[in-house]
């Protein structure tokens, strides 16, 4: 019986801090962040991923992207923190499933308008 309790105790712990890590983990980016870009690099330092390039009449390129959207909150990982440390770590059995569903990756579409320059001139959200 006492063995049993020490491997519940035990198991119990190595879930700790799942779900908290999980919940704070930020990735992604919004698409306000994204029209804050000015150029190229600065889409793809933000995470987005290009899935087309062509060039109008004009000379200047249009492109597609996929971003994935933010995800990641401080205040979830409080909650998952909080709920840990009352429940000596029992609410990880919980936590970890919920916020691994809660994970799925989300993704929007974006085209970009560049200049003759390749510096960016709009940003639109495709539908």
């Amino acid at each position: 019986m006492i063995k049993k309790i020490i491997f519940l105790l035990i198991f119990t712990f190595m879930l700790t801090s799942c779900s908290v890590y999980m919940a704070a983990k930020k990735e992604g980016a919004s698409i306000e962040e994204i029209q804050q870009c000015k150029t190229r690099t600065c889409l793809i330092a933000k995470g987005a991923e290009p899935i087309s390039s062509e060039k109008n009449g004009e000379g200047e390129l249009i492109e597609t992207y996929k971003v994935r959207s933010k995800k990641g909150s401080a205040a979830r990982a409080a909650m998952h923190g909080l709920l840990d440390v009352a429940t000596l770590g029992i609410w990880e059995v919980a936590g970890t499933p919920i916020e691994g569903a809660k994970g799925k990756k989300k993704f929007f579409a974006i085209k970009v308008y560049y200049d003759q320059k390749e510096n960016i001139k709009k940003v639109e959200l495709v539908q």
